[in-house]
């Protein structure tokens, strides 16, 4: 039995924080980024975009009340040991990834395929000992 508690509209504070954050990293003039679904669990969520014909998903989390972009990809953000990899605990990546395929399964097949269509994975942490000038 899972136990949800749900601070319906924390969550909804938090995804509008996410989808400002998104769009002020990624859209250009004539691009604008279309950021959902969102899902979120604790302090780490995936959001998946697409912006023209690109997509994928992004994983965020939130520190000192702030979300942050922590990585970029695709099918690859859809696995649990991955998001493990990228520093979330496996009990959280195991539930988000759970959420994530529930949000997704009101989807056509045509948008999970733009989501999974980013190429690998892209630590987004500046802090990383990553160059920030990695190509998205």
């Amino acid at each position: 039995m899972q136990v949800v508690l749900a601070h319906s509209q924390t969550n909804e504070v938090s995804q509008e924080k996410i989808k400002t954050l998104i769009s002020k990293s990624f859209d250009q003039p004539n691009l604008k980024v279309k950021t959902s679904p969102i899902v979120i669990e604790g302090k780490v969520a995936i959001a998946d975009w697409t912006q023209c014909q690109k997509g994928g998903r992004a994983l965020l989390r939130r520190k000192h009340g702030e979300w942050e972009i922590i990585a970029c990809g695709g099918s690859g953000l859809k696995d649990p040991e991955g998001i493990a990899a990228i520093g979330i605990s496996k009990e959280i990546a195991t539930n988000i990834i759970a959420k994530l395929k529930d949000a997704e399964a009101k989807l056509s097949p045509q948008q999970i395929k733009q989501f999974d269509s980013f190429d690998g994975v892209v630590n987004m942490v500046h802090d990383a000992k990553h160059s920030p000038n990695t190509k998205h």
